[in-house]
């Protein structure tokens, strides 16, 4: 039985000169158990702070009473341990959970990249059923503007030709199938389907991200495809974000 505490963990942190608030906690019993961690920018604009935060926490917690809801369903399990104390003896839980279905779960929220201008970070979730073969888990990757919050597109970093989006897809399942050691074949139907909108950006690159089974087999993990800039350059909006991060602004040249 994993250590457990009787309270939320709620810290600050500096990660890559960007200040973070910390929100953890982890409890287990015969019947489940859940893992959270949350690592979520502290912004000292507070539309921009909760218009990230509320897109990262979803409809699982609400920004604006996070810590006293993950207090809460902590007090819960603590008050149903003190009601069912074999939940957490491991000799009386045999006897009496041994035909109950275990449910596991683990989501994470932690930054993976941060500049003046974005900051990019990495949804990760896990989850397990009592008689399932595996976990199915996968990481998804969410792009922020850090003057306004709003959620970075792959609508506003590609270009909207048909034939460009097509040869960025293909690039991607060219770097896919030489990944897998496989021979590339872009006549196959799911070349568009590598424009899955799960990505992040660094100084130097675009990176697309894919879960178990979304493009390959599960052995095969998680894909994680690289583009450099200078390879992509042709195929970005030039009015969009990334275009400018990377290369500037666009010159209108006026005739």
């Amino acid at each position: 039985m994993a250590s457990q505490s009787k309270k939320l963990t709620v810290a600050d942190t500096v990660m890559d000169g960007a200040n973070f608030r910390l929100f953890s906690f982890e409890f287990e019993s015969a019947e489940f158990s859940k893992k959270v961690y949350l690592l979520l920018p502290l912004i000292e604009d507070d539309a921009v702070r909760q218009a990230i935060w509320d897109n990262m926490l979803r409809d699982n917690y609400d920004s604006k009473t996070l810590e006293q809801k993950m207090s809460d369903e902590i007090n819960m399990y603590w008050d149903n341990v003190a009601s069912n104390p074999e939940l957490v003896n491991a000799e009386k839980m045999d006897e009496r959970y041994s035909d109950i279905e275990y449910y596991e779960s683990s989501w994470s929220v932690t930054p993976i990249f941060v500049s003046d201008e974005y900051i990019a970070l990495v949804d990760y979730f896990s989850e397990y059923s009592g008689g399932a073969i595996h976990h199915q888990w996968g990481e998804v990757a969410y792009v922020f503007s850090l003057s306004t919050g709003k959620q970075i597109s792959q609508e506003d970093i590609l270009d909207d030709i048909g034939a460009h989006r097509y040869l960025v897809a293909c690039k991607l399942y060219s770097l896919l199938k030489k990944s897998l050691g496989e021979d590339n074949d872009s006549d196959d139907a799911n070349v568009m389907g590598m424009l899955n909108d799960n990505f992040y950006f660094t100084d130097k690159e675009l990176i697309y991200m894919y879960v178990p089974y979304e493009v390959a087999y599960y052995a095969a993990g998680e894909p994680t495809l690289s583009l450099p800039k200078k390879w992509l350059k042709p195929y970005l909006n030039v009015d969009g974000p990334l275009y400018k991060y990377w290369f500037g602004k666009k010159l209108s040249i006026i005739l």
